[in-house]
C-alpha cells in the first residue's frame, strides 16, 4: 500500500540519506566482515564515519567525554547505559551497538539520523553519534525517568480496586489520553515520511511527570523506500544468527527477513515491502486492545502458530479476554476498525484513529459505530437530562398531536447543539495544532542555543588565540566600519552580517580583553549558522550571497549572541546602536539566566536596547569544568516573528491572538505587531503585563488546561497550551462567523 509523498517528505529522505549511498554501503559492507588493512576500530569508525556522511575524525570517543554508570536495559538493536556528561554535567542514556556486523551499523546510523530529524515533543531527543573505546557505535540521548507502557499497563492492572487506585493515572480515560500522545508522535513522524514498524508498549515510555515518548526507531522506514530485505537477512545469516527469534514469550525485535514483533505486527509486515502508515495503525490498535484488557492481543507458541496468525491478522477479540474494567462498544469498534486485516478496511490515517479516540472521550458519536436512533436518544438525555426530560413530561401532559410537534422540535434543537459542539471541537483542533506548530520552533531554538553555549566554552578552554579585526560599535560609525554596513529595516539601523560586534560594559578597556576574544574568534560563524538554522537552512550549501539574501529578509533568529562573566558582549550580526552605559550583565535575560543556572530559560520578554523593538529571549548560561561561569549563551525572537507564529487566519472571525502566561497575564498580543523601542536600556526593565479581564478564561490557563474554550457575549476565546513553554496560545474569534 503506497501513499504519495509530499515534498516535505523528500527532502526528509534527502536529509537521511545526505550524500550516502545507504543500500550500496549496507551491501557492501554487510558481507564482508571486518574491512582488511584496518584495527577494528578504525574500521568501524570510517564505516561510521561514512554512513553518518561525515570525516573519520568527525565521529568523538564516547569515553573522551561521557563516563558510562549503568545498564538500563538491552533488546536486538542495541543495549541501553545512563552516562553523565562531563561538559555539561548532565546524566544522558547511551545506546551501544553491541556487534559490529556492518548491516546492524548502517541500521544503527540509520535510526540515529531519522531520530534526530524528528524534532516533536514525543519522540526522544538525541544528541549525538559516538564510538566506544571498543570500536562501537554509540548514540547518546536524553535520558527518560519513569516506565515503559508494558510497565505501566501492568501497574493499572495492579491499582484495580485498591487504595492506591488513581483515576487520572490509571483509569480508562487517563490510559487513552496517554495513548494518545502516542499517535500525535505517529502521526508527525508519518506526516515527515517515517514509519515506524514496531510499536509495542515496550517501546513506549511514560516519564515520571507524565510526559509521553515513542522509543527505538531502530528498524523504521521512509515512505516509497525499498526494505533490500535481502541484504539485510544475507548479513544475518552470516553471522549465524537466526531471521526471526522463537522466543515468542519476550518476542524481541530482530533484523532479518521479517521486521517487527509478532505479537502486534500487520499481516502486511510479514516478509513484505507493503508496509506504511497503516501497518503503525495496526500495532497501535494492538497497543491499545493491551491497555484496555490488560491481555496481550495476540497468543504465540510456535513458528507454524506464529505464521498463520499473523497472516491472518489475528487478533483475540474482547469476548474471549476476561475484562477487568469493561470496554465500551464504542471502544471496542475503534480498535477493531484500526486491526482489520485488510489495510483498506482500516482508518484513512493515525490522525483519524486517535480523532476518533477523541471523540469517544468526549462523549460523542464515534465514526467506527455510528449511532442509531436508540444511541442517539441516550446519548442526548445523558449529556442534556434536564432539557430531554422536560420536553417528556410535556409529551405526557398534552393530546398526542401536540406531543409529537414537541419531541420533533426538541430533537431538532439537541441537533443543532452537537453541530456546535462540533464546531467548538474543531476549533480546538486548530489551535492545538498551531500550539504545537509553536512548539516545534521553540524546540528547534533551543537545539540550536545549546550549540552556541557548547562552541563558546570549548573556544574559550581550548582554542588558541588568533588575532582579527575586531570591531567595537563606535568602529561602524567611523571610516574603518565593514565593507557590507547597510540600513536593514527589521533593525531599525545599519547592521554587518560579515561580522560581529564587541561590546565593552563602562569601566572595562578592550586590551583587558582582547585575549579572550581573539580565542573566540571562530564563533562569528557559528551565529552566523545560528540564524540561518532557524530557518531550517544549512549556509554550507548556499553561496554567500544567497546566504546574505536570507538574512536581509529575516529569520525567526533576530539575534545571537554570548556575553562573557566579564560583561563583555558578543553580538551578531553587528550593529552601532548601543547606549554609553550598556552593561549587558545588567540586561533581564543575563539575570534571569544565571539565576536558573542551567539549560535554556525562556521567557523574559524586553525591549531591545538597540530600538529594534521587544524581543523574547532563550538563554543559557555555560561554565568550566570546575562549574565556575564563564557567560551566557543567547538567542532572542523578535516579538513580530512570535506574533507571526500565533497567526491562526483559517480559523475565520478571528479578532486577535494573544500569548497569555501561567498568571493569567498577557505576555504578546497579536495588535503589538510592528511596534519599535528607544534606543535606551530602559532601566533594564522587562515588557509590562496586562489582563483581559476575563476571569473564566484566566482561571483556565493559571491551572494549567490543556485546551479549551470559553465564550464571552457573542466572542468565542479558543486556547491550547504550549508543550516547550509555560505559555497560552488563545484566539479570540467572532461567534457568529461559525454559527454560534
Amino acid at each position: 500500500m503506497s501513499e504519495p509523498e509530499d515534498e516535505s517528505k523528500k527532502d526528509f529522505a534527502k536529509n537521511i540519506h545526505g550524500d550516502c549511498d545507504l543500500s550500496r554501503v549496507t551491501t557492501s559492507v554487510g558481507l564482508g566482515g571486518e574491512i582488511e588493512g584496518l584495527g577494528l576500530g578504525d574500521a568501524l569508525n570510517k564505516n561510521l564515519a561514512e554512513l553518518a556522511g561525515a570525516s573519520a575524525d568527525a565521529i568523538r570517543l564516547l569515553e573522551g567525554r561521557f563516563s558510562v554508570c549503568s545498564e538500563l536495559g538491552s533488546g536486538g538493536m542495541g543495549e541501553v547505559f545512563t552516562a553523565n556528561d562531563t561538559v555539561l554535567n548532565r546524566e544522558i542514556a547511551v545506546k551501544v551497538l553491541p556487534n559490529k556486523s556492518s548491516a546492524g551499523l548502517a541500521r544503527f546510523v540509520r535510526e540515529a539520523q531519522i531520530t534526530a530529524q524528528l524534532s516533536h515533543p514525543n519522540v526522544v531527543p538525541v544528541y549525538g553519534l559516538e564510538e566506544t573505546d571498543q570500536g562501537n557505535a554509540a548514540l547518546t540521548m536524553k535520558l527518560i525517568r519513569g516506565d515503559t507502557f508494558a510497565e505501566y499497563i501492568k501497574q493499572c492492572e495492579a491499582a484495580m480496586g485498591t487504595r492506591d487506585y488513581d483515576h487520572k493515572r490509571h483509569g480508562q480515560s487517563g490510559r487513552i489520553e496517554h495513548f494518545l500522545r502516542v499517535c500525535d508522535a505517529i502521526s508527525y513522524s508519518h506526516s515527515r515520511g517515517v514509519v515506524h514498524r514496531d510499536l509495542k508498549p515496550e517501546n513506549l515510555m511514560l516519564g515520571d511527570y507524565g510526559e509521553v515518548y515513542v522509543m527505538d526507531w531502530g528498524i523504521a522506514r521512509l515512505l516509497g523506500e525499498s526494505e533490500d530485505g535481502a541484504s539485510f537477512a544475507q548479513s544475518e545469516a552470516s553471522s549465524g544468527s537466526e531471521n526471526i527469534s522463537v522466543d515468542y514469550k519476550k518476542a524481541k525485535t530482530r533484523v532479518g527477513a521479517i521486521m517487527g514483533t509478532p505479537r502486534y505486527m500487520p499481516p502486511e509486515q510479514m516478509g513484505s515491502d507493503d508496509v506504511g502508515p497503516k501497518s503503525d495503525q495496526f500495532a497501535l490498535g494492538m497497543v491499545l486492545f493491551e491497555m484496555l484488557t490488560y491481555c496481550t492481543p495476540r497468543k504465540i507458541t510456535g513458528m507454524n502458530e506464529l505464521i498463520e496468525k499473523v497472516y491472518e491478522g489475528y487478533r483475540h477479540c474482547f469476548a474471549e479476554v476476561k475484562q477487568t474494567e469493561p470496554v465500551p462498544l464504542a471502544l471496542q469498534a475503534i480498535v477493531n476498525r484500526a486491526t482489520e486485516k485488510d489495510p483498506a478496511d482500516r482508518y484513512p490515517s493515525v490522525e483519524e484513529f486517535s480523532d476518533d479516540l477523541r471523540r469517544f472521550v468526549h462523549g460523542e458519536e464515534v465514526r467506527a459505530r455510528p449511532d442509531n436512533f436508540v444511541r442517539a436518544l441516550w446519548r442526548r438525555v445523558r449529556h442534556r437530562p434536564i432539557a430531554v426530560m422536560s420536553a417528556l413530561l410535556i409529551a405526557l401532559s398534552t393530546a398526542a398531536a401536540v406531543s409529537t410537534i414537541s419531541l420533533y422540535r426538541g430533537l431538532e434543537a439537541e441537533r443543532l447543539s452537537s453541530i456546535r459542539g462540533q464546531t467548538l471541537a474543531a476549533l480546538v483542533a486548530q489551535v492545538t495544532q498551531r500550539a504545537n506548530d509553536f512548539d516545534t520552533l521553540l524546540f528547534q531554538v533551543e537545539g540550536l542555543l545549546e550549540g552556541v553555549a557548547t562552541s563558546s566554552r570549548e573556544q574559550l578552554q581550548y582554542a588558541p588565540e588568533q588575532p582579527y579585526q575586531i570591531y567595537q560599535p563606535a568602529d561602524l560609525k567611523g571610516d574603518n566600519a565593514p565593507a557590507d554596513l547597510a540600513n536593514i529595516q527589521r533593525y531599525q539601523q545599519r547592521v554587518s552580517f560579515n561580522e560581529f560586534v564587541a561590546v565593552l560594559p563602562p569601566g572595562v578597556e578592550l586590551d583587558s580583553v582582547r585575549s579572550e576574544l581573539f580565542q573566540l574568534g571562530g564563533l562569528k560563524s557559528v551565529l552566523r549558522d545560528t540564524l540561518l538554522r532557524s530557518e531550517r537552512i544549512d549556509a554550507s550549501e548556499l553561496k554567500k550571497e544567497e546566504a546574505d539574501a536570507i538574512l536581509v529578509e529575516g529569520t525567526p533568529i533576530h539575534w545571537s549572541y554570548v556575553c562573557l562573566e566579564n560583561g563583555t558582549l558578543l553580538n551578531y550580526p553587528g550593529n552601532e546602536e548601543y547606549p554609553v552605559d550598556y552593561d549587558a550583565r545588567k540586561r533581564p535575560w543575563y539575570v534571569e539566566a544565571i539565576s536558573k543556572k542551567h539549560g535554556a530559560n525562556w521567557g523574559v520578554v524586553y525591549a531591545d536596547a538597540t530600538g529594534s523593538g521587544y524581543l523574547v529571549t532563550c538563554n543559557q548560561p555555560f561554565y568550566d569544568q570546575t562549574g565556575k561561569l564563564l557567560g551566557v549563551a543567547g538567542v532572542d525572537l523578535a516579538m513580530d516573528t512570535v506574533i507571526e507564529q500565533m497567526n491562526m487566519l483559517q480559523l475565520g472571525g478571528l479578532r486577535k491572538t494573544y500569548l497569555m502566561d501561567d498568571s493569567g497575564s498577557v505576555v504578546v498580543s497579536s495588535e503589538e505587531k510592528g511596534r519599535k523601542t528607544a534606543i535606551s536600556i530602559g532601566e533594564n526593565k522587562t515588557k509590562e503585563r496586562s489582563s483581559l479581564g476575563i476571569p473564566e478564561l484566566e482561571e483556565h490557563v493559571r491551572k494549567g488546561t490543556t485546551s479549551g474554550f470559553v465564550i464571552v457575549g457573542k466572542e468565542v476565546l479558543v486556547f491550547a497550551r504550549l508543550k516547550g513553554l509555560p505559555w497560552t496560545l488563545v484566539g479570540r474569534v467572532e461567534g457568529r462567523s461559525h454559527g454560534l
